[in-house]
Formats: structure tokens, sequence, C-alpha cells
């Protein structure tokens, strides 16, 4: 078996888009997430991950609805701050309501989700969302890779054949 110090190494070298979940619950709630992947496409579905026992995650579950902000690459800020446990996540920080979830500005985009099942995974909880609504923006997201935020750099040559 895999040490756990050899697993984070492992995973620190995997690139991984910066995600801040939010929800609604007499309150804004919100924390940085690691795990975030499409799931299916029909229906729309998306998988996030949560640490198990948390308040955001029993929040989440509670309201069955969450938010989905892919932070822009500029917003290293809000990543650290929504991984804090201590203090005021929203304070100083640029959100609105939208349809009932918070919604941080200057995202790359966003995604408003319904809650369709949960699954224990070790110490963690995963979410699967429907996604209600999406929207994107011009703006480059942020990717965590080998333990530091960063963009995204295109290649210059297309992934997909356009033929």
């Amino acid at each position: 078996m895999i040490a756990p110090e050899q697993f984070r190494d492992l995973m620190a070298g995997i690139p991984s888009p910066v995600t801040v979940l939010t929800t609604w619950d007499d309150g804004p709630a919100g924390a940085t997430i690691g795990a975030f992947i499409s799931l299916s496409m029909d229906p729309p579905l998306v998988l996030a991950s949560l640490i198990s026992g948390t308040t955001m995650l029993e929040r989440l579950l509670r309201t069955r609805r969450f938010g989905v902000n892919l932070l822009a690459e500029h917003q290293s800020r809000h990543a650290r701050r929504f991984a804090s446990r201590t203090g005021d996540r929203f304070a100083d920080i640029e959100w609105q309501l939208q349809n009932g979830l918070p919604r941080l500005g200057g995202t790359a985009a966003w995604i408003e989700c319904e809650l369709q099942s949960e699954v224990a995974g070790g110490d963690h909880t995963m979410v699967i969302g429907r996604i209600m609504s999406a929207e994107t923006s011009s703006a480059q997201p942020m990717v965590y890779c080998r333990r530091s935020f960063g963009g995204h750099i295109a290649t210059p040559t297309p992934v997909w054949d356009a033929a």
C-alpha cells in the first residue's frame, strides 16, 4: 500500500481546477475544494469532493443546492480565504446572491447545481450535482499543481481536430 506522504506527493503533481463551492443556509457558506470534475453530459452532472463532517458539507446537504465558482487565475486570495477554517470567508470579497446561492465576482465560470446524490469516499464525501444554469467568462481559470496556484497555458496546436 502507498504511504500517505507518497500519495500526497503523487496527487500534488496532478493539476486540478480551483473551485469554491457555495451554498446559502441562514447565511452564506463556502469552501475551496481541490476535486471537481464533469461527470455526465446527459443529464449534465458534476462531481465535487468535500471533507466529511465539515460545516460546509452539512449545510450543503441540508439545502441540497450549491454553486461552483471556478476561480480565475488572479484569485489566489479567494482560494486561500475559502480554504481557511476561521474568520468570515465572505468579508471583503465581491459576491452576490444569484438564484439564492452566493456567487463570487470575477470568476472564470459559475455553475448552479441541485444535489442529486452524495457518496462516501474515505475521509471525503463526493457530491453529485445536476447543473441548472451555468455561465463562463473570458477570464483564465486558476489551476493548482505542485502545491502552487497558476493559470492555464494553451498549446499552439488544437487538441481536437476540427475535421
